[in-house]
């Protein structure tokens, strides 16, 4: 577990997002209960997966008023925008944000080529409409979307995207966990 102010200055130096404007961000996830909010004293503590609904959220650059609707959005989007059902095998991830979950388990804890797989990784946060975009280094591309949505389509004249590398991404986790 990681203190909520160690990850926002984490965050500031492996992905160079800042701090002054993680502060904001953070503090409206909190008062919506997405992420923990600690005690008179105690300070909030974060685990892997508040970490990377926080990323995502910053990344996919919201306006202030729109933070917790991108950081619903990212637990809700699918890989291609499948509907997915109850039967539907365990091997696909169910949301961007468990995707994201996986890979840190990964960073922090996978074998070494397993690592080198995830650090060759980028991640790209689309600002413009709720799209996760992660590409691997043999050159695949899954998309994340919002249930129902087409993902080989572009949903908006221009494609700007927050991107965090996954060597970026690797180091953030290991300095935290």
């Amino acid at each position: 577990m990681a203190t909520l102010n160690r990850a926002l200055d984490a965050i500031e130096t492996h992905i160079g997002f800042p701090r002054s404007r993680t502060n904001g961000i953070s503090r409206r996830l909190q008062e919506a209960g997405q992420l923990p909010v600690g005690a008179p004293g105690v300070a909030p503590e974060l685990d892997q997966g508040d970490v990377c609904l926080l990323l995502a959220t910053l990344m996919s650059a919201p306006k202030l008023h729109e933070a917790v609707d991108h950081a619903r959005a990212y637990a809700t989007m699918t890989p291609g925008g499948a509907v997915l059902t109850t039967d539907a095998p365990d091997s696909i991830p169910r949301s961007a944000l468990e995707y994201l979950e996986l890979q840190s388990e990964v960073a922090i804890g996978g074998s070494a080529e397993a690592i080198d797989d995830v650090r060759g990784h980028r991640f790209e946060f689309v600002h413009g409409w709720r799209e996760l975009s992660a590409r691997t280094p043999e050159g695949t591309v899954t998309r994340f979307v919002l249930p129902g949505a087409l993902a080989s389509h572009q949903q908006a004249p221009h494609r700007i995207a927050g991107v965090v590398k996954g060597e970026a991404f690797v180091n953030l986790m290991k300095d935290l966990f």
